[in-house]
């Protein structure tokens, strides 16, 4: 089977025979020399052949069950809340100040709770909050704005502080127009029955928009190693001065300088000089810290409302993998509907030390997690941002022996050269290039045109001096990775060679990307038919697996997993095989998804993990399978098959490729049919409810 085509697959996985329901008992043993599946597996109904009850044409399903979500092209709108202050929260005009508040908002049946807030009420009365939260609206006709404050009372138990008006969000759209801020302004809070007045109030700032479904989105990039120095007053030959870019994402290393007055840490000195540098239009996402590493991301105002579900991570890679002097931090948000991940990194320092910078890529690509649990972070995200000092020296093989200290002759030839303006022939001894080249590490990843002088190691306090103790690299580096079918180009790369008090030279990239908007789609709608969107596999073979046995080979599976499933979906384990084919009738699952509007499903993805039968705790390569085709086969005609061929990763590298075809079929709800075996289930607990799906609740510059 290995050379065939996937119209021999399909045809050889066709049963010879109707396929019943057999006993759960029937796979409790495999024999002695085969092993036990990890989940308890019955056969189910084969398919009943004809139209099974699906419906191929649109203009049908838009008349028919759950048809209006469907055709839905309803733009999608979110409500920011921003809690700024709040004053004289007691529980009567007399009484003392509450301690501890909670503020609770909640938009559209969805409730935020506010996180604990470190300050205190200050002399004039005012607690700073400074928190903000965001919603996507599915219901706009009739979603409301509450905010309710509680405080902690004896025993635990909440006691009221009031709550305001509620506020509908059409009301506001349509008072100040698409994408139009409301202003900061102070609301009374009321009592429980809302018939008196509390002493509280709060002073909030709502922002209402929608979306257009695809619009531009730029990004700035940059990465430094500061060298452990203050950094100059003036960042303005690296970082930008305008409001040009939406997005700006900021990494260092060896960001570990003394703190100057008021503070006393230097992560929140930096972050401050970034907020300085940046000015009011540009409010922080997130920023955080591990060791000497910080990753600092903001958002231009009027894109505030676009950003949510934050959520940051980390992994050490220096020694005994404690010390964080060498590793990475990633920060990851939905910008509307397009996930971004950035990766600020530091690898292994020194000459003759590749393989160990390539360890440090695999480790850090292999244990950083960030949205779905057991998804790998690289096969989430429609755009990922490598950045950061990799490390990677200049390799001139047996022209250089790698000492630490270079010989001197050979460095200032080098040194010559990069002065005399052909640095560019250097290039080619790039240990990067090469190693990417080799598919060792970044695979996938593109980097531009390096237009720039090597950015390390420099002397401090001048130009373009280098420092003899190390041989002249580009070590400083910002890659992309962007998944099929979204858009994304590089509109510059360069290096800040003014900047002087490191010996690295900044690094800055400007991206241009495309953000999608999709229509809202409700996984609960209810009707009685529960008619929905499904894959159906027409064929499906997976080619040069990794081998996780000691015999060389696996048992593998296909897991399906995505907030777009309405829970996660399996197939059968293939048995002792890295090249294993699926019978199409008796193996694979026919998944349900959870998105309606045709148009969101066009622009979604499914998300694969291919496991071992016999290990709960790895994979043996990630992928994502993009919808697109498949509903462009549909609008064709409902014999028309969506032909897939992906590539799988396992910890940033090569594990080999899934292949196979699909359709796409508007019919009810296979799980609630009598008969559907639950075998292709994965697991008790929906893929939905494993999903990290964080409270987007962040600080608020003052």
């Amino acid at each position: 089977m290995e050379g065939s085509s996937l119209s021999n697959i399909a045809e050889a996985s066709q049963p010879s025979s109707p396929i019943s329901p057999v006993s759960l008992s029937h796979n409790k043993s495999l024999g002695a020399a085969k092993k036990v599946d990890r989940r308890n597996r019955v056969h189910r109904l084969s398919h009943s052949g004809g139209s099974n009850g699906r419906t191929f044409d649109l203009d049908d399903i838009a008349s028919g069950s759950n048809g209006s979500h469907v055709t839905s092209t309803e733009r999608a709108c979110r409500v920011a809340v921003t809690i700024l202050e709040a004053k004289d929260l007691k529980r009567n005009e007399n009484g003392p100040d509450a301690r501890d508040p909670i503020f609770k908002v909640k938009v559209d049946q969805v409730l935020r709770k506010s996180t604990d807030i470190k300050t205190s009420v200050n002399q004039a009365g005012v607690l700073k909050v400074n928190q903000s939260f965001i919603f996507d609206v599915r219901d706009l006709k009739n979603a409301q704005i509450s905010v309710h404050v509680v405080a902690r009372g004896v025993l635990g138990i909440e006691e009221a502080l009031g709550h305001i008006t509620s506020l509908s969000v059409l009301d506001l759209l349509e008072e100040h127009g698409d994408q139009k801020d409301v202003e900061a302004k102070w609301y009374d809070l009321l009592s429980k029955s809302g018939s008196r007045i509390m002493p509280g109030k709060l002073f909030m700032q709502i922002i209402v928009g929608k979306a257009e479904p695809e619009q531009p989105l730029s990004a700035f990039v940059g990465t430094w190693n500061v060298g452990n120095a203050r950094p100059p007053p003036d960042l303005s030959p690296w970082l930008p001065v305008d409001d040009t870019y939406e997005i700006i994402a900021i990494g260092t290393q060896e960001c570990d300088y003394q703190a100057r007055p008021p503070f006393t840490d230097c992560a929140k000195d930096w972050t401050h000089t970034l907020k300085t540098h940046f000015g009011q239009r540009y409010k922080l996402v997130h920023a955080t810290s591990r060791g000497q590493m910080r990753l600092v991301i903001f958002v231009r105002d009027d894109a505030e409302k676009a950003i949510s579900e934050v959520e940051s991570d980390s992994e050490a890679t220096g020694v005994g993998n404690v010390l964080a002097n060498k590793g990475g931090i990633c920060i990851a948000f939905k910008f509307w509907d397009t996930g971004l991940c950035f990766v600020n990194c530091h690898f292994a320092a020194h000459a003759g030390q590749c393989e160990a910078r390539n360890s440090d890529y695999r480790q850090i690509a292999g244990q950083m997690h960030l949205g779905i649990e057991g998804m790998d972070m690289l096969n989430q995200f429609h755009h990922v941002f490598w950045l950061g000092d990799l490390n990677y020296r200049l390799d001139f093989g047996a022209l250089d022996e790698k000492p630490l200290i270079p010989d001197r002759a050979f460095w200032a030839t080098i040194v010559k050269q990069i002065h005399a303006n052909r640095w560019k022939d250097l290039v080619k001894y790039d240990e990067l290039r090469k190693e990417k080249t080799d598919l060792h590490v970044l695979t996938g990843f593109k980097e531009g045109e390096i237009t720039f002088p090597p950015t390390f190691k420099m002397q401090r306090d001048f130009l373009d001096h280098y420092d003899q103790k190390r041989m002249p690299a580009w070590c400083d580096r910002v890659l992309w990775k962007t998944l099929q079918g979204c858009q994304s180009s590089l509109i510059s790369y360069f290096s800040a060679p003014s900047i002087q008090t490191s010996d690295h030279k900044p690094v800055g990239a400007t991206f241009k990307l495309i953000s999608y908007a999709l229509p809202s789609s409700n996984s609960e709608v209810p009707d009685e038919d529960d008619k929905r969107w499904h894959i159906r596999f027409t064929a499906l073979r997976a080619k040069k697996l990794r081998a996780s046995d000691i015999n060389g080979f696996s048992d593998p599976l296909v897991s399906f997993v995505g907030p777009n499933l309405l829970q996660e979906f399996c197939s059968k384990v293939k048995h002792q095989t890295l090249n294993p084919v699926w019978n199409t009738y008796q193996e694979l699952p026919t998944l349900v998804l959870s998105s309606f509007p045709l148009q969101r499903v066009d622009k979604e993805y499914l998300l694969v993990r291919v496991l071992d039968n016999d290990s709960d705790e790895d994979a043996l390569g990630y992928g994502v399978i993009p919808l697109g085709h498949a509903v462009a086969s549909f609008r064709k005609g409902s014999t028309e098959v969506a032909h897939f061929k992906v590539k799988l990763s396992y910890h940033g590298l090569p594990a080999g490729t899934l292949e196979g075809g699909m359709k796409l079929t508007w019919e009810r709800n296979v799980i609630k049919r009598r008969g559907y075996a639950t075998e292709f289930v994965g697991r008790t607990t929906g893929i939905r409810d494993s999903l990290k799906k964080k409270m987007f609740i962040r600080s608020s510059p003052k």
